[in-house]
This record gives C-alpha cells, structure tokens and sequence, in this order.
C-alpha cells in the first residue's frame, strides 16, 4: 500500500513507518506552486511526489528540525525554490541536526548514507504567509515541543498542519517546555471557527477533538492533576507520558 493517500482533491498526506512510531508529512498543490510540508526521515520518502508535483515550481516547510521530518529533502523531484522553516529551525542545522545524522551514520552507515541535510533558505520570526497561486498556507510559531516548532494552516481547505504541536494521544513534552504558551496557542485554534480538519505528524488526523485532547493533557501536566490516557499505550508513548511526568 502507498503511504501517499489523499485528502483533498489539492492535499495528500505522506506517512511512513519507523522503528518507534509513524510519521506524515503532507503535499500542497495549488495551479502554479506545489508545498512539501515536512520531507520526513529519508530521501525515499519523498519518491511518490513527482507525478503529484508536475513542472510546479516547489516550495518547502518544516515544522522544525527533528530529524524525522527534514533528512527526505534530498530526494525531493528538483530543488526546491525555498525551504521555510523558523528562525531557529535554520539555527539548529548548525548545532544538534549534524550532530544526530552523524551518529546514526556511525550507528548504521548503509542506511543514511543518502541523507543530505539542507538548511531553511528562508526564515521567519512569528508569521509568514506563502502563496500557492490557488491557495495560500499561514504560518504561526508555536513553540512548546520545540523552540523552533511551527503550525500551517490552508484557509481555503480549514486544513491546520501540526507537526508536532499536537499529536495523538498525546505530544511529546521536553523539560523547560512554555506549556501556558504552547496551551494558549492550542486553544487560539481551537477556538478559529475556520479550523475543520487537524492533520499531526504523528497519529490519526481528525478535527479539533485533537486540539482538545492536547489541550487537557497539557494543562494537567502543568497543574499536577491526574492524567487519564484513556487507551492502551504503544511502548513508545508509555515511555513518553513516564518522561513528560518527569520533566513538568
């Protein structure tokens, strides 16, 4: 089965397996620009774009600079006209992005030999809006998993793109994390009437139900109140939520 499957007749989204978890990236495509949301983990991921791109000139974003959403630049159908990414996204390229691609090309060479890393060529502070010709996607800042976290939204579909800002069951929370800020910004979406489907990086994509899954969950973690998961946990998550405990 492809891992691309469509969501609209203008949005497919691109999710592929990894050891711990999935991960899904998503293609725009409006009459004279195509955007790649995230290239994922590895060139091949971005192997069933070409035919869903055509001669559009190519736009990129990330969502920020884990290395599960940006190492698939290199095998995008041509070079992108602009890779987008946060001001800090572009910083990280300098310090813990070449860092982790070496390690795991100590740890098993053969299998990211093909990773090129490939720096945001342009930035942006809080907001930035791309044109797509058709249609047109607004980023915001949202930081809390990351510092360098962003949200997409596509008005034109009430399409909002996460990352990692929100996930099921539940975000990955690191030490140090602004949770009021990253909450606040949740619940600013939650509350845009415009908002009708919410696509995460990592579990399943629905409406804003999942915005208020992460918003209960985050705001009993910084208050200290029981958390109810509410379905059995991968050993992923289980080792998630045990690390978010430790780090509120």
């Amino acid at each position: 089965m492809s891992p691309i499957s469509q969501l609209y007749d203008d949005i497919w989204t691109n999710e592929v397996a990894l050891d711990e978890y999935n991960v899904r990236g998503v293609l725009v495509v409006g009459d004279q620009r195509a955007l790649v949301w995230d290239t994922l983990s590895h060139p091949r991921d971005m192997a069933g774009y070409a035919p869903l791109v055509g001669e559009r000139e190519l736009l990129v974003v990330y969502s920020h600079a884990d290395w599960d959403h940006i190492w698939g630049t290199a095998g995008l159908p041509r070079a992108a006209s602009a890779i987008v990414g946060h001001s800090s996204c572009r910083a990280r390229f300098a310090d813990d992005v070449s860092v982790t691609l070496q390690e795991r090309r100590l740890a098993e060479p053969e299998t990211w030999d093909a990773v090129t890393l490939v720096a945001p060529t342009t930035t942006f502070d809080n907001e930035m809006v791309l044109s797509l010709g058709t249609m047109t996607i607004h980023l915001r800042h949202l930081p809390g998993h990351t510092p360098d976290s962003i949200v997409g939204f596509i008005p034109a579909r009430g399409v909002l793109l996460m990352g990692d800002a929100a996930e099921t069951p539940f975000p990955v929370v690191p030490a140090g994390s602004s949770l009021d800020h990253w909450i606040g910004e949740l619940e600013r979406w939650e509350r845009d009437p415009r908002v009708r489907t919410v696509v995460p990086a990592h579990g399943v994509v629905g409406g804003t139900d999942i915005l208020a899954r992460n918003i209960d969950y985050l705001t009993r973690l910084r208050d200290g109140r029981p958390i109810d998961v509410g379905e059995p946990l991968t050993d992923f998550y289980l080792k998630t939520h045990e690390s978010n405990l430790r780090a509120r």
